[in-house]
């Protein structure tokens, strides 16, 4: 059955497979890690076999994590402008988010037993792992930014289009009095709104024009 499914399909089968792993890594390391064996078992002062899980678990979780990411990526072909994005950032989004989850679980593992040097040398490496992974998400969304930025004009264009015509901007040119609906005459001064509005490019027509100053057709013509 999976075999005779799409490309893409297969893809966020395979996505929804890794994201139910994380789940399901997470609640048996969560379980493992209360289980009196591991829980009381001190393997090096003061760090105990469910130390050890919970960072086990943790990276397996984000291995995963990681796979899931580049899977649901790779499915999301099509889409627009705004789905491109998403596809371009998400990567390094999702990296800038290990790297953070790693380096503090790496931390509470090794931080113990390290002098003042080692700790001080973690904390360098932590620090210039997270800057490069946030540099990576910045210079992504600079990048991008133009695919974002096309899709709300788009959006904007398509709101618009589908507002009823009295909620666009549209006065009398006579008194400039607020026409409702797509009445053909003023409601305040009685003005003619049909002649006053161009038959051929739909520009507005002061009250004595007798040519459009958009397009330059005469108002009586047809």
């Amino acid at each position: 059955m999976v075999e005779n499914q799409s490309p893409r399909a297969l893809l966020w089968v395979k996505s929804a497979q890794y994201f139910i792993a994380i789940i399901i890594t997470l609640i048996i390391g969560e379980l493992v890690e209360r289980i009196p064996l591991f829980s009381n078992t001190e393997i090096y002062s003061g760090l105990t076999s469910a130390d050890l899980v919970s960072f086990a678990t943790k990276i397996a979780v984000l291995v995963l994590f990681f796979l899931f990411t580049k899977h649901a990526c790779n499915a999301l072909s099509g889409g627009g402008n705004a789905v491109s994005f998403l596809r371009r950032v998400a990567i390094p989004v999702a990296a800038l988010i290990i790297v953070c989850v790693a380096q503090k679980s790496i931390g509470e593992i090794l931080t113990p037993y390290l002098g003042s040097t080692g700790k001080t040398l973690l904390t360098i490496i932590s620090s210039l792992a997270v800057l490069s992974a946030a540099l990576w998400v910045v210079i992504a969304g600079y990048r991008y930014s133009p695919m974002l930025f096309d899709f709300f004009v788009a959006l904007g264009q398509k709101v618009r289009s589908l507002l009823p015509v009295n909620a666009l901007d549209r006065t009398c040119p006579a008194c400039a009095a607020p026409v409702q609906g797509a009445e053909k005459y003023c409601l305040v001064c009685g003005n003619d709104l049909e002649l006053n509005r161009c038959k051929h490019c739909d520009a507005e027509m002061v009250v004595s024009a007798k040519y459009c100053g958009q397009c330059g057709h005469s108002r009586k013509e047809s």
